[in-house]
């Protein structure tokens, strides 16, 4: 039943992140699509289902294409991969590093110890989210939902928050609960505008960065390293499955992927969301964590928009309660 809720709360969360991406596109489509003698625009359900076609077919012919590689990727090639990556010596040249390096010998021990102990989570990191890819991958085609739920989202919001507002009465309450709905959706668009800014980011970084380590096609690996950015803990591992078959270059680029991450999950990606989403840093990191130990990848997924979420909920509630004691206050009060 976890897994139901998880795998349900990430489609709703790809919905909508499909959506905000879609949004700001289909203004320019109605204004520039027209029929009729008159020349109107386009509604917006048909400017949708034009952007759907021009960005679906290509993709289901790519996909068509590509099925049985990817297939092949994610069942042999990248356990295989990992295999490799952690077969017994990945601490070696890092061993080898050290002891050409003037150290006092309780220094060089202290640290050999300490990346032995960081690959070892290192790995059992890896190998736990290859087995969340592996298990994902079986339910690929459900994410054909995801653009219906987008297109319900984009074409009915409107409605809905008018339906909503008329059902409360005239008053706080009304006003309350537009300004709710308003700050909810200014919460997942910074998060989708934090993300879109962290995938440009490591984009960029990774195509300078293989660039300089003289990784082959290290600018199309850099591209899919910020397009992969955009799927929280998945991506990420898979850019590394991929690198990790550099053959002589696996250690530098391990070591390049690695000190990338600790920069983007722990200045960059803290302060895009603060920007965005009104989060102290230290409250980001506490939120993947917290979603990392209770689901894994699906946590890490969802952890930073439920906590928006949540933020704006409880501030809300704590304005409508301090609304309400004043209004008590000034009812009972003296004429």
């Amino acid at each position: 039943m976890l897994r139901v809720i998880e795998g349900a709360g990430v489609l709703l969360l790809l919905s909508v992140f499909f959506a905000y991406m879609l949004a700001p596109l289909v203004p320019p489509v109605r204004r520039r699509v027209r029929i009729g003698r008159r020349r109107r625009p386009i509604s917006d359900a048909a400017a949708i289902l034009l952007l759907y076609i021009v960005i679906f077919m290509p993709g289901a012919l790519l996909w068509r294409m590509s099925k049985p590689a990817v297939r092949h990727w994610v069942a042999v090639t990248a356990p295989a991969s990992v295999d490799r990556l952690f077969a017994g010596g990945t601490i070696a040249p890092l061993e080898a590093a050290f002891a050409h390096v003037p150290l006092p010998s309780g220094v060089r021990e202290a640290l050999i110890r300490a990346s032995a102990r960081i690959a070892a989570a290192l790995e059992r990191s890896t190998r736990g989210t290859l087995a969340e890819l592996i298990t994902a991958a079986r339910y690929a085609a459900w994410l054909a939902v995801a653009p219906f739920v987008a297109f319900l989202l984009l074409t009915g919001a409107p409605a809905f928050q008018r339906s909503a507002l008329r059902v409360l009465p005239h008053g706080h309450l009304q006003w309350r609960l537009e300004e709710y709905l308003r700050d909810v959706n200014s919460a997942l668009a910074g998060y989708v505008r934090a993300q879109a800014a962290a995938a440009v980011i490591v984009g960029a970084a990774c195509v300078a960065g293989f660039l300089l380590l003289g990784v082959s096609s290290a600018i199309s690996l850099g591209v899919l390293a910020g397009i992969l950015e955009l799927v929280p803990a998945i991506g990420p591992l898979t850019v590394l499955l991929i690198a990790s078959s550099q053959g002589d270059r696996v250690v530098a680029v391990v070591v390049f992927l690695a000190a990338l991450r600790v920069v983007q999950d722990y200045v960059v990606y803290p302060r895009l969301i603060r920007h965005g989403m009104h989060l102290s840093t230290l409250a980001v990191i506490l939120t993947v964590w917290t979603g990392a130990f209770l689901a894994q990848a699906p946590g890490v997924i969802l952890a930073i928009p439920v906590a928006g979420f949540l933020s704006v909920s409880v501030r809300h509630w704590r304005e409508y309660r301090e609304i309400e004691r004043l209004v008590e206050t000034t009812k009972t009060g003296p004429a």
